[in-house]
């Protein structure tokens, strides 16, 4: 009796380990997509075809908590299967960046590509603060201030980095513009980003 009872628990225990909870499950699916895309060659144009495939192999896999979790048409929904598709494609995210990485190159390469044209502004420095960024105000000759942020390297940067450049030199800067988000404000700011500045 003692025997049937002890092999009842395991099964039990075994029976009840099958079931995953959702954040369970979605671990598990990315782990089993994150193996299948990283023996894949992935590009741009087999980008989506090859992720389908093997979230397909994982859903396969995990079919019965699939079922449990999605219900049983998820692959012809096409809401559940979205759902399921994002919580997996967050944990990828975190488990295999590689599979995405071409993806955050070419938005990296978009951005560049609209907001990186150039445009240039003469006048005096009339402050610089370094604070979590390094800013600085230039003001034209009209009386115009003009606000900059330093957000990356450059040949002249040493400039503003050194404490070259004091209040009142007179300046050329070249620079593109960005909207990025102010926290304090709650909304995205357009912002002056220095990608030149030579000491008249």
């Amino acid at each position: 009796m003692k025997k049937i009872l002890l092999l009842l628990v395991l099964v039990g225990n075994v029976a009840f380990a099958q079931k995953l909870t959702k954040d369970q499950l979605s671990e598990k699916l990315a782990e089993k997509a994150c193996g299948c895309a990283e023996k894949q060659e992935i590009t741009k144009d087999n980008f989506e075809l090859t992720i389908g495939i093997c979230l397909l192999e994982g859903i396969n896999a995990y079919e019965k908590d699939v079922e449990k979790h999605y219900g049983k048409d998820v692959i012809s929904n096409d809401k559940k299967m979205e759902e399921l598709g994002y919580e997996i494609g967050k944990k990828m995210g975190m488990k295999c960046p590689t599979v995405f990485k071409f993806m955050l190159e070419d938005e990296a390469n978009d951005v560049v590509e609209v907001d990186s044209e150039d445009l240039m502004l003469s006048g005096k420095i009339a402050e610089i603060k370094s604070e979590q960024f390094l800013t600085f105000i230039v003001k034209e000759e009209s009386g115009k201030n003009n606000q900059f942020i330093l957000l990356s390297s450059f040949d002249n940067a040493f400039l503003l980095t050194d404490k070259v450049l004091k209040t009142s030199d007179a300046v050329e800067v070249t620079y593109y513009e960005m909207e990025l988000f102010d926290a304090k404000l709650g909304k995205f700011v357009s912002y002056k980003i220095v990608t030149d500045i030579t000491k008249k």
